[in-house]
């Protein structure tokens, strides 16, 4: 070989040598945190840097990032969303202790129930006190299922436990003259609920989320087919992704959701028996007006109940 060919390959050699330095100097480690954190003083810069390419989904390279960064990220960042806490009534009875466990362990949702211990029925300001025929008397029955049932999920199904909250009862009444105006305005034209029933707990059940402006589910289902509410609900629900509101947002009801709509008894039933919790139904009470701690077996709560009531 030639001194020409000699100092050419030399010299070819020592470039290559250079540039591979400086390009060796110049990247930064993607699997490193600490010189990421240490080149890029934000998380946009960061972005911005690794955007090679205008075609590059901002999703995908987010997720990129975040597999190869995993401890730049501080907690509770938008990777790590925490779940929204859903609200619903819940009596101890059959329909909403379902829902109530549908939330829980089928849709893995966060729950705050409420029971209401206000008297709904008519204008008595306490259960002894009243005298009135129609008043339902199962508060300390219900009560007592809510506990049972509580310490049963809890049991079974502990890892749904820190998604239960307590239980918030709500005793004290709601004072709001123009939302009562704008109810039996818009009610007592279309002559919703029966007669027997003058005041109905519908007016405070809609009246709480309205005045808290938060969605709350209601575990409705023994609504017969013929009656005036189901065509009202028929007529005004609306299906979301996993339950039923009512469309008109304006509406008194329409904090309210409607999650059991055109399911039966039967159905909750099935579904219960496929995902484990039949057994806590059988502990729900239903019965409005007990006697001695036991059913009445007349009222039409336990003329619809397809599971016997506890002993």
């Amino acid at each position: 070989m030639d001194n020409n060919n000699i100092l050419t390959t030399c010299l070819g050699l020592a470039i290559i040598l250079i540039f591979y330095n400086l390009f060796k100097n110049s990247c930064v480690n993607i699997n490193d945190s600490s010189n990421i954190h240490n080149t890029f003083t934000n998380r946009e810069s960061f972005m911005n840097s690794l955007s090679i390419s205008e075609g590059f989904q901002s999703g995908s390279l987010t997720n990129n990032i975040k597999n190869h960064t995993t401890n730049y990220y501080p907690k509770n960042d938008i990777f790590n969303k925490k779940k929204e806490i859903q609200y619903l009534y819940w009596t101890g009875g059959y329909d909403s202790t379902f829902r109530l466990c549908e939330m829980l362990i089928d849709e893995g949702k966060i729950v705050q129930p409420y029971y209401v211990t206000l008297l709904l029925d008519n204008d008595c300001q306490t259960e002894e006190s009243c005298n009135k025929l129609w008043l339902r008397r199962n508060r300390k029955e219900e009560k007592e299922a809510i506990k049972k049932i509580v310490a049963s999920i809890k049991s079974k199904f502990p890892h749904v436990a820190p998604n239960l909250m307590p239980v918030i009862y709500i005793d004290n009444p709601i004072n709001n003259d123009s939302f009562n105006y704008k109810y039996d305005l818009m009610f007592d034209k279309i002559d919703l609920w029966p007669k027997k029933r003058k005041r109905h707990q519908y007016l405070f059940l809609s009246k709480y989320p309205y005045y808290h402006k938060r969605n709350i589910d209601i575990g409705v289902l023994g609504i017969h087919e013929k009656s005036k509410f189901a065509n009202f609900l028929k007529h005004n629900l609306v299906k979301t992704v996993d339950n039923f509101e009512i469309k008109n947002k304006k509406h008194p009801l329409s904090y309210l959701r409607f999650p059991l709509y055109g399911r039966t008894k039967e159905d909750l039933l099935y579904k219960s028996q496929m995902s484990g919790y039949d057994d806590i139904l059988k502990i729900t009470w239903s019965c409005w007006f007990p006697k001695n701690g036991s059913p009445c077996e007349k009222c039409p709560m336990c003329k619809e109940r397809i599971v016997e009531h506890p002993k």
